[in-house]
Parts: structure tokens; C-alpha cells; sequence
């Protein structure tokens, strides 16, 4: 969906702030301010015994950490144990619309499952439900939080909120329409085996090389447009919870990620190997395992293929399975293609998993088993950090090791993390158009979002309508060795039944605050006021914060009805 240009709100920044920015205090913040020369890299380690149950009461003394093979030592340590209270936000209640309430301090356990409608045939699709539905069936009682989302041709739904009623998640997935189509299509030609002898088989042993390439050319740009809806729908869920503290999972149900990270062998995919390109993805890759390290989210991998397929194309039945293209030649080898291809499937699967610290189930149909993994992993676990200094630091992915110095344990964590050169600023405008196309509240900046008043337009038949955004103390960062430089993108966009957006409206803040208003801003936050030019109608309206310094953002949704004004 294409966001239109954005027009600036018209205010007058000292008299709309209640105080001007505030420092972050997070939990495991660089210090009480800003240093762009420093990074902290935060890594949730799971530590279980030989039965697969988690090892508590380890000390700082116990671990060991290594960045590319050299020991750095553990500045934050701690063992964590999650509460599984659902986080509460306000909808309505006192005319306030907030992505998360005040008040809510500790580690919550959060279960993201996301069904994977784009990269999944329709058989798949089916076999999944049946899993999803009977786990969630069977955890009913257990109240443990979870979301369910889709990601399908639109990019992310939400099929049913944060609940710790599993059984209401069951409910939602029965309803849900089944008609998702893949976004990738399998491209079959037809051709007739002749007869070994014949003279035109060599004619038409090119005839259908030449078909084939044809076919994956063609495969190889749907299946890049399908990497890039993937890759975005994945920022976006890891951009919307990120800001919520601790480890969360990332339960992702798919058949596989469209774009391959291994260049396959020629004598397993010829004639028909694909025409992509791994450095056209592979930077779009660490962007992405970035995001979701920074984010603190695991993804746990489940593949959907079915069982009975993957056996078929992981066997040794090339001399037993027969293929249209099989003519004879030795270089059509479908079925030695399709096993690459599923072995490659399942290395991406668990290559994304290994690089956010979860875990990777390919090659089963035991769906229930991965559920039941990441909800244990969340449940205890232990935080380490170091910090990296960016001067004597390269750019890049670089490798980590966590060791535990206990006999009979095994340490499962991610197993590298990307450092951007410079401090991060993020990619504001992609951000901000994430955000505002998002169904999800992003939760990286406590918003709270109230109407305060509806008067005549600028334009006959119009109404400005007006909006107060609250941010609490403590919300962005300051950076005090830059003259207390603050760098604040305020956006909100009013869209219709239809979807189309009705009214847009933004500002982007980049100030130097005195002295006075920034400790104003430590003790009372913000409070931001807008307005929107509307006609009279109905609308939901995404408001969205971004702090680019802090490299987060904080999005809610608000619906209003605007009434005609008498003499309007």
C-alpha cells in the first residue's frame, strides 16, 4: 500500500510541549546518556540440562563470552523469569486510545505465532491449521499470552490479539477464511519421454533446457517480490514488539523462505539452477537479523511441508520417481533438483532460527513440539551484554559464543550480531511507513492518544479535528554531548472504511534543548498536540512516535466520527 506525502502539522513547539524530550532510562540502557561510540549487545541465553529442563541459579562466574573468538567480558548478567500477565493497554476508556499502559514493569511472556499464508501451498496451509488449532486447544488453560498474525499477499494481518485465552485464538483460526493463495507458483511444463534412439531426441533435450531456464528466470523474480514481502512483514513484527523488554518468540509457521543463501551445486539443479543473485538479499538479510536482534526476538522455524513430500523429495528415488522432464538425459535429474531444493529449505529455516537464537523444526510435522519449545525457552532464561566499541569494531556480522562452565549443559543463544557503521539511526522514512501501514501497535514508545477538539476547516466542508499525543518521562533519548540533540518524527494518517487514507499530517522535530527543558522533560514527558483536516465521516487514524536516536517507535490507533459543523 502506497502511503501518501505527508503534510506538516502547523504548531509552535514551546508552548505545545509540556516539557521538551526525555532521557531513556531502559532497563538495560548505554548509560544516562547517549554515547555513539559505544554499543550494547544484549544476548538471551537458554542453559538446559541433559533432559532438556532449564539449569537455574548460575552465577556471572559460570559464563563465558566470545566475539569472533576473542573473550570479552560480561558487563550485564542476569537470570530471568518471565510473568505470563497479558499486558494491558487502553481502548477507549476515558476517551484515551494508549499501545500500552503505564505501570507494567517486569518481564512479560509474549508468544507470537505467525502463519506463513505467502510461502505455503494450500495443502500445507490446511495440515497447519489442524496443528495450530489442536495445540491451542490442548494449552487452553495454561493463560499463557499469545498473539496470533498471517502474512499473505496484503503483507500482516492480525487474526486475533494478545489474549491469555488460547481457546478465543482457536475460534478466530476457525474462521479465518481459507482462501490464501501463494504468492510463488510451481511452473510446470509438460514434455513426453521419446525414445532413446530416436533422432530428435537431442533436438528436444534443448528444446526443454532452454523451457526450464526459461521457467526459473521467470520463478526467480516471484520469488524475490516474495523475499521482500516476507522480509518486510518480518521487520514490521519485529519493529511493533520490539520495544516491549526481555527475549520474545517469534513462532514462524511457513514452508520455507522464498530466496536461497547457498549457491547450489550445478550437478544438483542444472539445467535450471536460479538466476538469483545472494548479494542482491543478502544485505536485506542482515538488516533483518539485526532488526530482530535489537528487538530481542528469537524466531523458532516450523516447516509445513507435509511429511510425505519431504520424504519423497529427501529420498534416493531418482532411479524409482519419473519425472515430465526425464527424456533420457542424465542432466535432467528432477528428482536430485527437488532434493536440493529441500535441503536448502530447511537450511534457511534453521539458518534463520540459529541467527536470532531460537530453534528450527524442518523435516516433521510435529508442529506441537516447536510451539511447546519457544514457550518453554521464554519461560526462564538468562540475559548477558557486552559492550562493543564501535572505533575498534568493524561494520559487519560479527560471530558470537556463549559458554557455560558446568558439566552436562547445553547453552542454545544467537549466534552472531550486525553492527551498522556510525550509530544507528535506523531507515526513518521506511520506519515511519511501516508503522503507519502496520494493524500492529508498535511498542517501542508509550503512546497515549486523546481527541480535544473539532472546529471549522481550512477548506469549505472540512473539520479540524484535533489530537493530543502523551509520551511519558523517560520515552526518548537525549543526546547530551550534542548540545541535548533530540531528533523526534511525529505522523498520523486517517483512513476510511475502504482503507484509503481521508487526512494526513506530520512534523519532524530536530532541536537543541537548554537546560531547563530538559530536565522538564525527565520529570513530565510530552504531550504533543496536532490536528487533521477532515471531512465529516468515519475513520481510524494511526498515530505514530519515532525517536531516531534511540532508533524505536511507539504506534496507536484511534477511531473517530466526525460530525458536520451547523454553517459548515
Amino acid at each position: 500500500m502506497r502511503i501518501p506525502l505527508l503534510m506538516f502539522i502547523s504548531v509552535s513547539l514551546p508552548l505545545l510541549l509540556t516539557a521538551s524530550l526525555a532521557q531513556s532510562k531502559e532497563k538495560y540502557g548505554e548509560a544516562t546518556k547517549l554515547t555513539s561510540s559505544v554499543k550494547l549487545v544484549l544476548i538471551p541465553t537458554i542453559v538446559t540440562d541433559k533432559s532438556g529442563g532449564h539449569v537455574s541459579g548460575l552465577k556471572i562466574e559460570s559464563f563465558g563470552l566470545q566475539e569472533d573468538g576473542k573473550s570479552r567480558r560480561v558487563a550485564v548478567f542476569e537470570e530471568v523469569k518471565t510473568d505470563k500477565t497479558r499486558l494491558r493497554r487502553t481502548a477507549g476508556e476515558s476517551g484515551k486510545f494508549s499501545n500500552l499502559e503505564a505501570g507494567q514493569s517486569g518481564y512479560h511472556r509474549l508468544s507470537i505465532i505467525v502463519l506463513d499464508f505467502v510461502n505455503t501451498r494450500f495443502s500445507d496451509q490446511s495440515s497447519a491449521r489442524a496443528a495450530l488449532i489442536k495445540f491451542l486447544t490442548q494449552v487452553a488453560e495454561s493463560g499463557e499470552p499469545m498473539c496470533l498474525l498471517a502474512l499473505d499477499r496484503g503483507g500482516v494481518t492480525v487474526i486475533h490479539e494478545f489474549t491469555d485465552d488460547p481457546k478465543s485464538l482457536a475460534e478466530a483460526l476457525r474462521r479465518l477464511s481459507a482462501n490464501h493463495e501463494p504468492l510463488v507458483h510451481e511452473m510446470q511444463t509438460e514434455a513426453s519421454a521419446p525414445p532413446a534412439t530416436d533422432a530428435l531426441s537431442g533436438v528436444l533435450n534443448k528444446l526443454i533446457r532452454e523451457m526450464r531456464q526459461t521457467e526459473k528466470q521467470l520463478e526467480s523474480v516471484e520469488r524475490k517480490d516474495t523475499a521482500m514481502l516476507s522480509l518486510d512483514g518480518l521487520s514490521q513484527i519485529a519493529k511493533a514488539f520490539g520495544g516491549l523488554p526481555g527475549r520474545k518468540s517469534l513462532i514462524w509457521a511457513s514452508a520455507g523462505f522464498p530466496y536461497s543463501l547457498s549457491p547450489p551445486s550445478k550437478l544438483l539443479c542444472e539445467p535450471a539452477c536460479p538466476v538469483q543473485q545472494r548479494t542482491e538479499i543478502q544485505p536485506l538479510y542482515d538488516r533483518l537479523w539485526r532488526t530482530m536482534n535489537d528487538a530481542q526476538i528469537a524466531i523458532y522455524s516450523i516447516d509445513l511441508r507435509s511429511l510425505a513430500t519431504s520424504n519423497l523429495q529427501a529420498g534416493s528415488g531418482s532411479d524409482t520417481f519419473t519425472h515430465p522432464y526425464d527424456v533420457g538425459d542424465g542432466a535432467f535429474d528432477k528428482a536430485a533438483e527437488e532434493k536440493w531444493e529441500t535441503q536448502d529449505t530447511s537450511a534457511t529455516l534453521r539458518l534463520f532460527a540459529e541467527n536470532t537464537g531460537g530453534k528450527a523444526f524442518t523435516n516433521s510435522n510435529d508442529l506441537i513440539q516447536g510451539f511447546r519449545q519457544a514457550v518453554e525457552d521464554d519461560s526462564n532464561y538468562y540475559m548477558l551484554g557486552y559492550y562493543v566499541e564501535r572505533s575498534k569494531t568493524k561494520p559487519g556480522w560479527h560471530k558470537l559464543t556463549v559458554t557455560v562452565r558446568e558439566k552436562g549443559v547445553h547453552a542454545r543463544f544467537r549466534n552472531g550480531f550486525f553492527l551498522a557503521e556510525g550509530h544507528p539511526t535506523g531507515y526513518p522514512r521506511e520506519d515511519m511507513r511501516l508503522a503507519l501501514i502496520s494493524p500492529l501497535d508498535f511498542a517501542g514508545i508509550p503512546v497515549t492518544v486523546s481527541w480535544s477538539g473539532n472546529g471549522p476547516g481550512r477548506e469549505l466542508g472540512k473539520n479540524k479535528v484535533q489530537f493530543d499525543l502523551t509520551m511519558p518521562a523517560g520515552f526518548a533519548l537525549v543526546d547530551e554531548g550534542d548540545q541535548n540533540h533530540m531528533l523526534l518524527d511525529v505522523a498520523a494518517v486517517a483512513r476510511n472504511a475502504k482503507g484509503e487514507a481521508a487526512g494526513e499530517a506530520s512534523q519532524h522535530i530536530d532541536r537543541h534543548l537548554n537546560a531547563e527543558g530538559l530536565e522538564q522533560i525527565r520529570q513530565n514527558g510530552m504531550t504533543y498536540r496536532g490536528t487533521l483536516q477532515l471531512v465529516p465521516g468515519e475513520y481510524t487514524v494511526r498515530f505514530v512516535v519515532r525517536d531516531s536516536l534511540a532508533d524505536r517507535m511507539g504506534s496507536v490507533a484511534a477511531p473517530i466520527k466526525v460530525a458536520p459543523l451547523i454553517g459548515n
